[in-house]
């Protein structure tokens, strides 16, 4: 089906014409087409949804793509599979075709996205939503005028989607009088921030055809039954020294922050060998922020052929191996 890339309009095309992905891309047997430049990611703002619906519009519209595709899937380029290619389809078939999957290991609320006054007054989050956002726009199965207050929904920019699902939001933001087109003008003209984690779990939720179709399984527990170790998607360590949003305190700090360096109060580290226990427990099908130069032994570990084979790797943990420090609570 050949290969489609979206280079960043801030990634210098010389500089991408020395990097190693240039290298694969120009020895794709099966053909490969560049966009470089089309659009430009800045962290925060609307931006951050450009790429993803750029790769939505290209999966619909054109016929090489449009129905030949099982499933959307959105990561970070330091993201790795614990599972081969044939593992990962082979579960999706049996047990994940009907669900479509919008939060991460993190997520408050599970596989179900977290909506915005779940979460207490002073976490930031509701801060950057405190009330529903007002919305006018044509309804999809009538065409009449609708005025709807929308409830926001935190879940990842990094998701597993079904066909229609995607046709659906790139059919909508093609469509200037629709809940998608309304819901993204007004994000943009109320300068609304981590659009990235709020516009599609947001649509999702708020929409009957499709939100039964999001995972119901509380934090902790697996997505469905038959998948019981699959407790998230996607597996990423955030800061260990800033509290959750529902005010819990941890106990297992990795890192404390070098002499002359302000430790990070959000976002996640890159994984080590040490997170292994962890990641196994999560049974994540990706695990987030990985790196040669970090921890090269992930790569050596990871993808296995089946969740057996992830289950017999060894139980390494930072909380029972190597000693560590808790670092101040930050001010919030």
């Amino acid at each position: 089906m050949g290969v489609e890339l979206h280079v960043d309009g801030k990634y210098p095309k010389a500089y991408y014409e020395q990097s190693e992905l240039y290298k694969v891309v120009q020895g794709c047997e099966c053909g490969a087409r560049v966009v470089h430049g089309g659009r430009k990611c800045e962290w925060g703002t609307w931006s951050m949804n450009e790429p993803v619906i750029w790769a939505m519009d290209v999966l619909t519209h054109e016929a090489k793509f449009k129905g030949k595709f099982d499933k959307f899937i959105t990561l970070s380029g330091d993201s790795l599979p614990t599972l081969t290619n044939s593992a990962m389809a082979s579960l999706f078939a049996e047990h994940l075709m009907k669900y479509n999957i919008l939060t991460s290991f993190w997520s408050e609320t599970g596989f179900r996205p977290t909506r915005y006054n779940e979460y207490p007054k002073e976490w930031h989050k509701r801060n950057a939503y405190r009330h529903p956002i007002g919305v006018a726009y044509k309804e999809y199965e009538t065409g009449n005028k609708v005025m709807k207050r929308v409830d926001v929904y935190f879940g990842s920019q990094w998701m597993i989607l079904n066909p229609d699902l995607v046709e659906y939001f790139a059919v909508s933001l093609r469509d200037r009088d629709s809940f998608a087109s309304a819901l993204k003008r007004a994000y943009i003209e109320q300068k609304r921030v981590v659009t990235d984690e709020t516009f599609f779990p947001t649509l999702v939720m708020n929409e009957e055809r499709f939100k039964g179709t999001v995972p119901t399984a509380e934090r902790g527990e697996g997505v469905c039954e038959g998948l019981e170790w699959l407790k998230s998607a996607r597996y990423e360590r955030m800061d260990e020294h800033a509290p959750s949003p529902k005010g819990v305190l941890p106990d297992k700090q990795r890192i404390k922050a070098i002499e002359g360096i302000e430790p990070r109060v959000w976002g996640p580290y890159f994984l080590g060998i040490y997170d292994l226990s962890d990641i196994k427990e999560s049974g994540a099908l990706f695990i987030r922020k990985v790196s040669l130069a970090v921890e090269p032994n992930l790569y050596n570990i990871f993808p296995k052929g089946s969740r057996e084979e992830v289950e017999n790797l060894p139980n390494i943990s930072w909380h029972n191996e190597i000693d560590f420090v808790i670092s101040d609570r930050p001010t919030f």
